[in-house]
């Protein structure tokens, strides 16, 4: 689904929806307390998220699997969210991710034998076609692992799994201009 509103960007943006959607996605389906219970986390609080994506679009309701009409279960809108590229408001979704990046690299200065998050930092010369490779490769490893873990999360106990951030970037290496160095 390409998600191009900024209602849908700021719903994407927090994480437990981003939990939800993937348990929806792993469980086909499910109700705020069975989510609640599988998450570990309040059953209002899921409720309330579970609207919140249902406002944006990316989660329907699935009547036909209630139990009667007050019974309400959800399904993910769809299996893939992509977020089209000058979204307005995609700066809500990117800011999350550059503030888990910066944890990350925080945690693993202070502590690098216990970090859980791998990093790679590399500078490669590439002309712009080869660049446009890299990203290409690495993108498709990423969607790759994405389905695999998708379909195994559907028979891997739950406590197995657990929700991983990839940020893949390739692009020139220039500082801004605030932030190049001073001429001695």
């Amino acid at each position: 689904m390409q998600v191009n509103t900024r209602e849908a960007l700021r719903a994407l943006a927090h994480p437990l929806r981003m939990k939800i959607l993937f348990q929806l996605e792993t469980d086909g389906h499910g109700r705020a307390a069975d989510l609640a219970q599988t998450l570990g986390e309040p059953a209002n609080s899921v409720s309330f998220h579970l609207r919140t994506l249902a406002k944006a679009g990316l989660v329907v309701e699935a009547p036909e699997l209630a139990r009667d009409k007050r019974d309400r279960v959800w399904r993910a809108a769809a299996e893939t969210y992509n977020v089209a590229p000058g979204t307005p408001g995609m700066d809500v979704l990117v800011r999350g991710y550059v503030e888990w990046f910066r944890s990350a690299l925080n945690q693993r200065a202070r502590e690098p034998d216990q970090a859980r998050t791998k990093i790679r930092f590399a500078q490669v010369a590439l002309t712009t076609n080869e660049a446009r490779e890299l990203f290409a490769e690495l993108d498709a490893v990423v969607e790759r692992f994405s389905e695999r873990a998708a379909a195994a999360a559907r028979t891997t106990p739950r406590e197995a799994r657990e929700i991983h951030n990839v940020v893949t970037g390739v692009g020139p290496s220039a500082l801004p201009q605030d932030d190049k160095p001073a001429a001695s």
